[in-house]
């Protein structure tokens, strides 16, 4: 696919067949190096429901103070412009989306930021009428045995697309699906505020949590100066505070 595709509180990575060399709009050098950077997101449940107040702005916010050249402000946009809408004059950066592998972007319309926010624990959710792990899901890889909802990622497995996580995990704890792959903190509070104790969850891996920008000049300008503001702030120990706000590692327990 050219670009990802998703509904509302999803986490991507997309695998596109168009190479990082193309440029979306003329650039100027005044347009290159415009200091004022600007992120756009989607909603995410609990973590990302606001621009102004909430665990993700506030991580957001703490890249900025460590970001003195200019400012980085973010906004909430529909899905569609988020990640189908590549074209750079809407956002300088986009998140939220997971670096699945070492060069997951080489061949992709965007670029992923040098420096990662932190790391995102992804769970395996199924029915605990018949829990699955990890293994299982691997084994039968080629053989399509398992009904496994996911973010629309070649995950190396075959899998169905989410279109709405809630709904996802209430067919789940009906026992209509066999397992929901998803981003823990999203997915434990729809859990938790529908009582959905059906279900089992198994952790299923950690992935890098990075921004994805424009694959021409005013893409790899902003990586610099972003990724520079990253660094300085883990460095301050400031980052690691406000990711742990946003996503905490493997939480073991069950509904």
């Amino acid at each position: 696919m050219q670009a990802c595709r998703l509904a509302v509180g999803c986490w991507v990575l997309a695998g596109g067949a168009l190479a990082c060399n193309g440029t979306a709009t003329p650039e100027t050098s005044a347009r290159v190096d415009n200091p004022d950077i600007h992120g756009i997101a989607i909603f995410l449940p609990q973590v990302l429901e606001n621009s102004e107040s909430g665990p993700f702005p506030e991580l957001i916010r703490t890249v900025a103070r460590h970001y003195p050249q200019g400012k980085i402000t973010l906004s909430i946009e529909p899905v569609k412009r988020v990640y189908l809408d590549t074209d750079d004059r809407n956002a300088d950066f986009r998140f939220p989306i997971m670096k699945i592998r070492d060069g997951a972007d080489n061949a992709t319309p965007y670029q992923f930021s040098r420096e990662m926010l932190g790391k995102v624990t992804f769970v395996l959710y199924t029915n605990k009428a018949k829990p699955l792990r990890k293994q299982d899901i691997l084994k039968v890889a080629n053989l399509a045995k398992y009904s496994v909802e996911t973010p629309p990622v070649n995950w190396g497995f075959p899998s169905k697309s989410v279109v709405n996580l809630e709904l996802s995990l209430k067919k789940l704890n009906l026992g209509r699906t066999d397992a929901v792959l998803w981003a823990q903190e999203e997915a434990d509070y729809i859990l938790r505020k529908d009582g959905l104790t059906s279900i089992h969850r198994e952790h299923f891996d950690d992935y890098p949590d990075v921004l994805f920008l424009s694959c021409n000049r005013r893409g790899d300008f902003v990586n610099q100066a972003i990724s520079a503001a990253i660094r300085a702030a883990r460095a301050s120990g400031e980052l690691q505070k406000a990711y742990a706000r946003v996503h905490l590692p493997y939480q073991d327990w069950q509904p």
